[in-house]
């Protein structure tokens, strides 16, 4: 028997335990310091969005999110 089901069983069970360090992560310092109002949230839900229903490339989603945060910060 190939050793390779028990590669792909131990690969599942360190992606599943690699979820909450992320999740950590992205909470502080990314969320506590970058969503600072209603506006920020807003801002990283529409972000959110075209990267998750419509497969966009995240370079554009992250240069159309910079312009809009500098839209959002000029008035």
């Amino acid at each position: 028997m190939a050793p390779w089901p028990m590669a792909q069983a131990a690969l599942k069970g360190v992606n599943a335990a690699v979820v909450g360090p992320l999740l950590a992560a992205l909470y502080h310092p990314v969320w506590t310091a970058g969503i600072l109002g209603p506006s920020d949230f807003a801002l990283a839900a529409t972000a959110f969005l075209p990267l998750f229903m419509w497969k966009t490339p995240p370079w554009l989603v992250a240069v159309l999110s910079a312009v809009a945060g500098g839209a959002i910060s000029a008035l």
